[in-house]
């Protein structure tokens, strides 16, 4: 068996009744006090989508969360790895958490949120169901391009400069997120018994699974 993070979804209104009840992704390992888990999950010693899936083996989550910017995928072969073990795939991490600067360097070497969009397109035409993560509104357009199902809202890197993002700064960027999302589904990033201040539904902290 493997040690996987486990991402509990808390639904909130009837737009977010089809999401999944959990994302399962790479294992975060770190404590929550040394990096916030969303932000550990960039750390390149989590491995990638390909890692991920050869180490679920036969297990079947209901739903992954995937690094999806690597541009050795082969998205054919993927979908079908995808498929095998779960409905639904989500681009988490999402190199879209950067810092601007850092993001155009990525984009230099084809490592860039426009890729992960084109995967998740792909994914989607393939008939996986899909979750866009976002992190600044400019990139609304380009995951609204990608057919997700429901869009996710992660704060960029910087914000988490001092720790957990406050509750305002967040429900802020979920706000400016939504107001272009054609009524989609809104996911954000919350602790237990937070408000969920708007959200369709909330994307609780992790706990490690064995699979």
């Amino acid at each position: 068996m493997r040690r996987f993070s486990k991402w509990p979804i808390q639904r909130h209104t009837a737009a977010s009744r089809s999401l999944p009840d959990a994302l399962v992704t790479a294992s975060v390992g770190l404590p929550p006090a040394e990096m916030p888990p969303v932000v550990a999950l960039l750390l390149p010693t989590f491995g990638g989508a390909q890692d991920v899936l050869d180490a679920l083996g036969e297990a079947c989550p209901q739903a992954l969360g995937l690094f999806l910017a690597d541009p050795n995928l082969l998205t054919e072969r993927l979908s079908r790895q995808i498929a095998r073990h779960s409905r639904w795939v989500c681009n988490l991490p999402s190199v879209g958490q950067h810092e601007h600067a850092f993001r155009r360097y990525l984009s230099e070497v084809d490592l860039d949120h426009g890729r992960e969009m084109r995967v998740l397109t792909d994914l989607a035409a393939a008939g996986l169901s899909t979750i866009a993560t976002v992190s600044t509104p400019r990139d609304v357009d380009a995951a609204l391009s990608a057919g997700p199902s429901a869009l996710l809202v992660v704060p960029p890197v910087p914000d988490f400069v001092t720790g957990a993002v406050p509750l305002a700064r967040r429900a802020a960027l979920e706000r400016s997120v939504a107001a272009q999302s054609d009524a989609l589904p809104i996911l954000g990033l919350r602790a237990p018994g937070e408000d969920a201040l708007g959200l369709d539904a909330a994307l609780l902290p992790p706990s490690g699974i064995s699979l």
